[in-house]
């Protein structure tokens, strides 16, 4: 935890659940978003430090508002807020902030103060909100503009949200006026947003033709799924002068000469980058395809830590050293280190299972993975023979072009897939009657290097806890591999993109509280102590293992559903095999 000095530490922020519509009602309180860096200001002993929401020192960038913070009448004091520079509008800049922090001198800093956690020794978390946000009010009576009291409203959290949006604002945070201040993300705040935004990697840049100084007139954007780095799309617009010749020049020195895209697209006028930087993106929506909507610029993320993409490896699909006789243009990804049963094997455990497993897998279009010619590889492209019990289905690709999916419902179609050659079934969360609509979401709790299954556990029922207070049940399965799903069924079905998005809100809100334990990220540098929560198996075509499958693993472990009870008993991730189904192992994970 960071120090502001030999005395009062970092405290980690309250953040809010994002909600579709604010509440209503006089316990409720409504304040604007702002449109910029969380920022938390300590003081103690005529000296003050202000924090970012990594808990990471600022004070060089914002020195103005900490010599502000360090005149205020107090002995010591923490106060919760946000950097923000106004525009020409009157309304939060987000762009006009990332140009202001490179004068830290600078009169347009604002610092909008909404609450007070500690005052002269005494520790406020615990009071009510409105009784917190009075001390504060009292305490910046005479600092504006520098440091402002952020005001709020006491009338309808519709109307307030209705005039917010109409402003041209991000969006309102309601509050509970009772509620006291816990780190983490809590239900006593609420995040009603106006616009959609979030960070994404720049994975290329289209120079500004004939332009002195060199700037960009776009960006190329990429979004992570498991280990790879997708494409995102375009941002056209959002570019001021200054803006554009900055961002040229910060991607200047990570210029490459190949696609960092785990699948190339041909774009003949982009300039590829190492997808080292973090860009703050507007977009109306995203296509199943997983392309963002009305892409616009908003700014470059200074505040977060860049996680770095995984290098691309060396392809093990072609040339001279292959040493299986599976087409290149078949593998999705291969598995080198996989470990197969027979098929005579496979057939036995799936005439065992049939019944329970086909609750999971009937009647979804199924990825596959398949042995075949001495490889193990996630299967693409054409399928070999498909035996009648196996059903086709035909759709448009996210990529585009027709392709077949199978999918199965009874034990004459699992015997089918194993004469296809399959070993891990993995399904869509949509059946084959409506593949358009999710009718579940996934999140994949996978840890890095270091983490104990102690830990996956802690993860797996915190998120339990934020999914039951939306009022969504999950249900637990271990994956046969080293980490848990937690399966979220939906009462109504949902699109694919809404799928994701749900996803990732839950995934966020673990992510936001616990920076330093788990991450978004699949990229194994930043995942070291750390678990990936994988929202990216929502989306059209994204897929989890599914229940029951066999796993190309030593041992021949299966996915499972578990309970709740088995989870908080500690079972391991393999406790079920091909050979022993219905019957858990009783040794605990290491």
């Amino acid at each position: 935890m960071s120090k502001a000095a030999n005395g009062l530490s970092f405290v980690e922020f309250q953040s809010p659940t994002l909600v579709a519509t604010a509440p209503e009602g006089s316990e409720w309180i409504h304040e604007i978003k702002y449109d910029g860096y969380r920022t938390e200001l300590i003081m103690q002993r005529g000296k003050a430090r202000a924090f970012t929401r990594r808990g990471y020192d600022w004070s060089h960038r914002y020195r103005r508002i900490v010599e502000a913070a360090a005149g205020l009448p107090v002995r010591t004091a923490i106060i919760d807020g946000e950097a923000v520079v106004l525009g020409d509008t009157g309304l939060p800049d987000y762009q006009a902030l990332e140009r202001e922090l490179g004068n830290p001198d600078s009169a347009r800093l604002i610092f909008y103060a909404f609450d007070l956690l500690h005052l002269n020794g005494r520790d406020l978390r615990q009071l009510p909100l409105v009784k917190r946000k009075a001390a504060l009010e009292r305490l910046l009576e005479n600092t504006a503009p520098t440091l402002t009291y952020a005001e709020h409203l006491e009338v309808s959290g519709k109307d307030v949200f209705q005039h917010a949006c109409r402003m041209g604002l991000e969006g309102i945070v309601s509050k509970r006026v009772d509620a006291t201040y816990g780190s983490g993300v809590q239900t006593s705040w609420l995040k009603v947003k106006c616009i959609k935004s979030d960070t994404f990697p720049i994975v290329a840049f289209v120079e500004k033709l004939g332009a002195h100084p060199r700037r960009i007139a776009s960006l190329y954007i990429g979004r992570r799924e498991g280990n790879r780095l997708l494409y995102a799309g375009k941002a056209r617009s959002g570019y001021t002068l200054s803006a554009a010749k900055l961002v040229r020049e910060r991607l200047d020195p990570l210029i490459i000469s190949k696609s960092p895209l785990s699948e190339p697209i041909v774009k003949p006028k982009a300039t590829w980058v190492k997808p080292h930087v973090l860009a703050e993106v507007q977009f109306s929506g995203v296509t199943d395809r997983g392309v963002l909507r009305e892409a616009v610029f908003k700014g470059l993320r200074e505040d977060l830590v860049p996680i770095p993409a995984k290098p691309q490896a060396p392809s093990k699909r072609r040339g001279p050293t292959r040493k299986h006789g599976v087409p290149s243009e078949n593998i999705l990804q291969l598995l080198p280190d996989a470990v197969s049963p027979s098929k005579d094997e496979l057939a036995r455990y799936w005439e065992r299972v049939a019944d329970h497993a086909l609750v999971h897998l009937g009647h979804r279009p199924l990825k596959l993975v398949r042995h075949a010619h001495g490889a193990t590889f996630y299967h693409k492209g054409a399928l070999p023979q498909i035996p009648a019990a196996v059903h086709q289905l035909r759709l448009q690709k996210r990529e585009g072009g027709e392709g077949v999916r199978v999918w199965v419902d009874d034990l004459a179609g699992l015997l089918g897939l194993v004469e296809m050659d399959a070993v891990e079934l993995h399904p869509w969360n949509a059946t084959v009657d409506d593949i358009e609509h999710a009718d579940r979401i996934v999140l994949d709790l996978d840890p890095g290097e270091g983490v104990e299954w102690e830990q996956v556990i802690e993860a797996a029922l915190a998120l339990r806890d934020i999914l039951e207070a939306e009022g969504l049940e999950s249900w637990p399965k271990v994956t046969g591999g080293k980490g848990i799903h937690l399966m979220v069924p939906l009462e109504s079905k949902i699109t694919h993109d809404s799928g994701r998005l749900l996803a990732r809100s839950f995934a966020n809100r673990l992510a936001e509280a616990h920076p330093d334990r788990y991450l978004l990220s699949a990229s194994p540098s930043a995942r070291t102590g750390r678990i990936f929560i994988d929202y990216l198996r929502n989306g059209r075509g994204s897929t989890a293992v599914g229940a029951f499958s066999p796993r190309a693993r030593r041992g021949f472990p299966i996915a499972h559903p578990v309970t709740w009870s088995q989870v908080e008993a500690a079972i391991r991730p393999d406790a079920f095999t091909i050979d022993r189904p219905f019957r858990a192992a009783l040794r605990k994970a290491a």
